[in-house]
């Protein structure tokens, strides 16, 4: 389904309530559950656990995510919650493509670059070109990370990826979980997926158009992962799958042009399960504009994934773009799930040959939506681990928003987020330190200290109130041990914490269960200092906890026992 502005917006919503259960309603025959351990177990003990629930397959069971698909009991997923270990049950949820359909724009002004490819050569691709920052001689390091791109598919037979011959296409690795089988072929009714790709890697091959990243075959190649049906329908579990192959199969960038509410605590997982391996995982924030601050789309909305909306391509003729032809696509959704912003509007990319709106020329089309911007960021991540081969995915995401070109307010804002990426930038400026403990928000993934009696242990790290606001540090004390922990840091509004052993759930309520010491929090506009000090009650693991309530802070962060 694709989702449209304004006026069609409320029907999209009512059909997304009557597509996706709420967790305790009652599922269709055809909807899935998925179920979290919290100890990922083998597979074997995994079906056991959950037998006489329905059919048991894996989902990303590195994670501890598996799917059932319920026989004709009605309490399957209370049932589910009571087996040993399973922390999370929840309905796989629906999500749709953001495409946004409207009628063709003018055309616009011509522009010469340097690239061979003649879209390009002749101005018809404004989204690399003028503000969007990029530029031939950062695409030129041909040795790049493979990108995902998670869609309805990709043709291979359009000129731009079937390559020369048999063995030259920079297609690689496809599969189709929506089918779980290797038909991965682009099957959309609008060619979604081919079109998306194209903005990210379409190759410098000399034909058609080229992309952010361009691929090529062994060097830079594109992973084809159909999630979608023809229609653009996908859902938790399709997703879920997508990712676990990509990046299984090398992808360090992961494309998702589709989103839909509900939050998930399985795909949260899934995401942090990525981020560990390396991955960099971008998503579309959807197109319901000014009415979408309390609207959230995921998986742009999970943490440690960029979100990306839409910017005008400077004519004040395009529809959505009267007002600020140079700004954010009116149709572009506002709200807290916004990193950066790229283009979206008059977008040219591939398309297969059997679509025929919005055409150019036979195989490519523009479309709008924040579907289109999604890759270009994805281009510009790939184009950063070309240029700076050793950083991790943690640096890669902050080095596109650190560079990014702001525009809106200052600072972060829920229209533009960080600012309009900037792939140049981001390639040849010298990256952020890396957080070599991340991922530690949750109490199972807190990073370990291991300190003597008389030992000390420092931090230097970062706290993101959007993407990553909790960084949980554990130390083990003998009852009567004295721990001190003492932050640093540099902005924003920052919060220092101490949480006893057995602790179940990290929150901020002042009176949170587990709750050992509050440090304090305060906002700073020059160096502050938090302290904690306390004496153990009992034996056990400890946690210190530094939230960040605003912002984005750097910190130091001095942890003794004594």
């Amino acid at each position: 389904m694709v989702i449209r502005p304004r006026t069609q917006l409320l029907t999209a919503l009512l059909a997304l309530v009557v597509l996706a259960p709420s967790a305790g309603a009652w599922a269709e025959a055809d909807e899935r559950l998925m179920v979290s351990f919290a100890d990922p177990p083998p597979s074997s003990e995994a079906r056991e656990r959950l037998a006489g629930l329905g059919t048991v397959t894996p989902t990303l069971p590195e994670a501890g995510i598996w799917t059932v698909r319920p026989g004709t009991k009605r309490t399957v997923r209370a049932d589910a919650l009571r087996r040993a270990g399973v922390k999370s049950a929840e309905w796989s949820l629906h999500h749709h493509s953001d495409e946004l359909v409207k009628v063709p724009a003018l055309p616009l002004p011509k522009k010469f670059g340097q690239p061979r490819d003649p879209l390009f050569r002749t101005g018809q691709q404004w989204g690399l070109l003028g503000k969007a920052y990029w530029a031939p001689r950062v695409a030129a390091r041909s040795v790049r990370p493979r990108i995902a791109v998670l869609d309805s598919g990709i043709d291979p037979a359009h000129e731009e990826w079937k390559g020369r011959g048999a063995d030259d296409s920079p297609l690689a690795a496809g599969r189709s979980t929506i089918r779980s089988s290797g038909r991965w072929q682009d099957w959309g009714v609008e060619g979604h997926g081919t079109h998306v790709a194209g903005v990210a890697a379409a190759p410098a091959n000399g034909v058609g158009i080229v992309g952010v990243a361009p691929a090529v075959r062994r060097q830079a190649e594109v992973i084809p992962v159909q999630i979608a049906d023809r229609q653009g329908r996908s859902t938790d579990e399709t997703m879920i799958k997508g990712i676990r192959w990509a990046v299984n199969r090398g992808a360090r960038v992961l494309n998702i042009s589709a989103g839909g509410p509900g939050y998930s605590s399985a795909f949260q997982e899934a995401i942090y399960w990525a981020t560990e391996r390396g991955a960099v995982i971008v998503a579309s924030v959807g197109n319901e504009g000014a009415a979408s601050k309390g609207l959230v789309n995921y998986p742009a909305g999970y943490r440690r994934v960029i979100g990306v909306g839409a910017i005008c391509d400077g004519n004040p003729t395009t529809p959505d773009c009267e007002t600020d032809p140079n700004g954010v696509a009116a149709f572009s959704t506002r709200n807290r799930t916004v990193d950066l912003v790229a283009p979206g509007v008059n977008v040219l990319s591939s398309v297969p040959k059997r679509v025929k709106f919005r055409l150019i020329s036979p195989g490519y089309a523009r479309k709008d939506g924040t579907s289109m911007a999604a890759p270009f960021v994805a281009g510009a991540a790939a184009l950063v681990f070309a240029n700076h081969p050793k950083l991790s995915a943690y640096q890669v995401r902050r080095q596109l928003t650190n560079t990014a070109t702001d525009i809106e307010r200052q600072g972060r804002d829920s229209a533009s987020g960080w600012g309009i990426v900037n792939p140049e930038a981001a390639s040849r400026f010298a990256a952020p330190p890396d957080d070599p403990h991340e991922v530690n928000d949750t109490l199972s993934r807190a990073h370990r200290l291991s300190l003597r009696t008389g030992g000390r242990s420092t931090i230097e790290a970062t706290v993101d109130r959007h993407d990553d606001p909790t960084d949980l540090y554990a130390v083990y004390l003998d009852r009567g041990d004295r721990v001190r922990a003492r932050l640093t840091h540099d902005r924003g509004w920052v919060e220092l914490r101490a949480w006893q052993p057995g602790v179940r759930r990290i929150t901020r309520a002042k009176r949170a269960k587990g709750l050992l010491a509050l440090g304090g929090k305060r906002r700073s506009g020059s160096a502050s200092v938090l302290t904690v000090t306390r004496r153990a009650p009992k034996n056990g693991i400890y946690y210190v906890d530094v939230g960040a309530r605003r912002g984005v802070s750097s910190y130091r962060l001095v942890i003794e026992r004594r």
